[in-house]
């Protein structure tokens, strides 16, 4: 849909849409009037000097409003002085009418203790944590479906589109059923398939449609059609104001292209990662509530008591999923975020068990499942043609070059040597809507690990180690190298680094090491994902949630037996740089 306005000045203004910027930019004078109009009705002279504050403060679902307050430094002219006086003007937008014209209501100046809360950010992208979600759900429950939290029924997807007015249609998006669905937020055209010719055809749909997938010769499931629509319809209600200040900057845009790039390398979530994660984590808790879910488990826990651990939550799960009317597999996550017991092995019998991880996917798990990353930092796995073995001249061996595969005997027993991952499926976005297509993601099964006895017998020659190492970085360093026996010209080429600097490093000429730098020499030296820690922590770093440190740690705890170069490939793969010689 065309704009009645051209965006040029605030494309230039900056790269990313600023809600404050537009006010600045669009609606100065709107603003202006109605201080001038305040002025004339105290009969005073005010002249605005600038606006100093952008406050979002109400988003109206209902209305389809969203408030603000605009906050601006004048000057008072009374009696022949000047006065500086501070202003706020209270206006809104009509999501209907696009951003295209800001309605104001009232003028006057801030009093003293004059406090606003910001509702939204200058992007307008709901900023809502991890802890939060589950509160956050009940409250958008209690705005568009109330009888689900009063009585812990199952909400009605129908009626909550009804309510936002929306409109929900069938059609034939993909050929192999790989899209769910997508919501417009603004008049505009997209690809069907017909589903008698099996011809793309082009069709014009209005603002505010779900379009859900109904390929031809598939029986729909009713349960993934309301998580899919409810999922549209959390992006219709938390981020419709952003997609249209977003359209501002990128006047291309027909809808907004939520993207979770599981592939790609992310650093720092990009607004798009925000609001597709937000609709996939609050479609699910509000249709299986936190408190409702609990107390509709709690009866049927007690009632199969009597059963196995395991047996007594599957069945529990199943009668979750008949009670919401939600699949299996979204109950059993909605147990597992709970908190309950025994909710991870619950039908892990289903899964498709592999032995084979990407290292993206392997660092993915790393950071988001414990038990995968405690059973790592026994440091009894490498990491070798996607598969996590046990380091053992048994299951692995090393070829010309050194490079480290798996023995005939390992291939032929992965189940005695190689950690097991079930496969799943995960959604990404893609462009001109809200939609997401399948792709597979990889779980680490409980229970696949080494042998307890195993593990106590290595610990005890580790502790020693451990007990026996110097306080200091260099120092400690430099212990490793005497009982590895490594030179450091020959330290200097298995982590790329100048032999001047391992000099340097350990006649602690310097007063810091970046932790890229000892990441690299933990891996030269070949070191146990326990000793690398400790190695790490005496450097002054600690590992954080980001991309890159997660990658580090996985190469610390399963690829320490590798070359820097085997390491390398996979942090370029995942475009983070390289480990390299420094001049």
């Amino acid at each position: 849909m065309e704009q009645a306005y051209d965006n040029i000045s605030l494309a230039a203004s900056g790269k990313k849409p600023s809600f404050s910027t537009l006010i600045r930019e669009r609606f100065y004078n709107d603003i202006i009037t109605e201080i001038e109009l305040y002025g004339k009705l105290e009969k005073v002279e005010i002249h605005p000097v600038s606006i100093k504050k952008v406050i979002v403060t109400k988003h109206d679902v209902d209305e389809q409003n969203l408030y603000f307050d605009v906050i601006l430094d004048c000057v008072l002219l009374k009696d022949g002085t000047e006065k500086p006086i501070e202003m706020v003007v209270d206006a809104y937008f009509d999501l209907d009418e696009e951003l295209g014209a800001v309605h104001t209501r009232c003028a006057c100046p801030t009093w003293k203790n004059f406090k606003r809360r910001a509702i939204l950010p200058d992007n307008l992208v709901p900023v809502i944590t991890k802890k939060e979600l589950d509160a956050f759900a009940v409250l958008m429950i209690n705005a568009l479906y109330p009888r689900a939290s009063e009585y812990a029924v199952p909400i009605s997807v129908n009626q909550i589109t009804r309510r936002l007015g929306l409109k929900v249609l069938d059609a034939q998006l993909d050929s192999d059923g790989d899209i769910l669905g997508k919501i417009f937020f603004e008049d505009a055209s997209t690809v069907i398939i017909d589903h008698v010719t099996g011809i793309m055809n082009i069709i014009p749909v209005a603002a505010g449609t779900i379009l859900i997938n109904t390929p031809v010769g598939k029986i729909q499931d009713e349960r993934i059609r309301n998580n899919t629509i409810l999922h549209e319809c959390v992006h219709w209600v938390l981020h419709r104001p952003a997609f249209l200040l977003a359209k501002l900057w990128n006047r291309e845009c027909s809808a907004i292209a939520c993207r979770r790039q599981v592939s790609s390398a992310h650093q720092v979530w990009t607004d798009m990662d925000r609001m597709e994660w937000q609709a996939n984590a609050l479609a699910p808790r509000m249709l299986m509530p936190d408190w409702a879910t609990r107390f509709i488990a709690s009866g049927w826990l007690r009632r199969y008591e009597r059963l196995s651990p395991i047996l007594r939550m599957e069945k529990t799960i199943d009668q979750l999923g008949r009670h919401f009317n939600v699949s299996r597999q979204l109950a059993k996550i909605r147990m597992e975020e709970l908190g309950y017991k025994d909710a991870e092995a619950a039908f892990s019998f289903y899964d498709r068990r592999q032995h084979t991880i990407s290292f993206e996917n392997a660092t993915r798990e790393l950071a988001r499942n414990k038990t995968f990353r405690d059973t790592l930092e026994t440091g009894i796995y490498a990491y070798v043609d996607n598969r996590f073995v046990v380091r053992d001249s048994k299951y692995l061996y090393r070829d010309e070059r050194g490079a480290l595969h798996l023995s005939s005997y390992a291939k032929a027993h992965m189940e005695e040597c190689c950690l097991s991952f079930a496969a799943r499926h995960v959604y990404r976005s893609m462009q001109y809507g809200m939609l997401r297509y399948r792709v597979e993601d990889e779980v680490f099964i409980t229970g696949t690990g080494f042998p307890a006895k195993e593990l106590a017998k290595k610990s005890k020659a580790l502790t020693s180690i451990l007990q026996s190492l110097p306080l200091s970085f260099s120092e400690t360093l430099i212990a490793h190298m005497k009982r590895k026996g490594i030179t450091v010209e020959q330290l200097a080429e298995n982590c790329l680094m100048s032999s001047s600097k391992i000099t340097r490093i350990r006649r602690d000429y310097y007063s810091s090491v970046s932790l890229r730098n000892v990441v690299s020499l933990c891996i030269g030296l070949k070191l146990h994902p326990s000793l690398s820690m400790d190695l790490i922590h005496k450097a002054g770093y600690c590992f954080n949630s980001s991309y890159e440190h997660m990658a580090y740690q996985t190469l610390l705890l399963c690829m320490t037996n590798s070359s820097i170069y085997e390491c390398n490939e996979y942090l370029s793969q995942m475009n983070i740089p390289p480990f390299g010689r420094e001049e």
